[in-house]
């Protein structure tokens, strides 16, 4: 169970997402801190600009938009750390590749 990249990736997005929110709640004073959590917020932020388009059903929504972003951000999360673990799987495996193989060579045929 532990050896899952999915549990290890939701569980990673998860803390990661609640830090930035965190973040973003205690250090909003901070100028070099405000410019960093808005970019790496960036993703949800644009997937809610454009879903509340003028005129439309959700506009005067705020909780909604809010926990949109969260979610859209979670996600991008989850993708990043799942991403990230595969690829240091995959070269930490890479290391040594004839542990899980076998290294006898067949014998030719002649």
């Amino acid at each position: 169970m532990f050896r899952s990249k999915l549990l290890w990736a939701f569980v990673l997005g998860v803390i990661t997402a609640v830090l930035f929110a965190q973040a973003r709640i205690n250090l909003a004073y901070s100028v070099a801190l405000t410019r960093i959590l808005d970019v790496l917020t960036a993703p949800g932020t644009h997937f809610v600009s454009a879903v509340n388009t003028p005129g439309s059903l959700i506009a005067g929504w705020p909780r909604f938009l809010a926990a949109l972003a969260f979610t859209c951000n979670l996600l991008v999360y989850i993708l990043f750390w799942y991403a990230c673990i595969a690829i240091t799987r995959y070269a930490r495996s890479r290391q040594n590749p004839y542990d899980r193989e076998n290294t006898l060579v067949p014998p030719i045929a002649r």
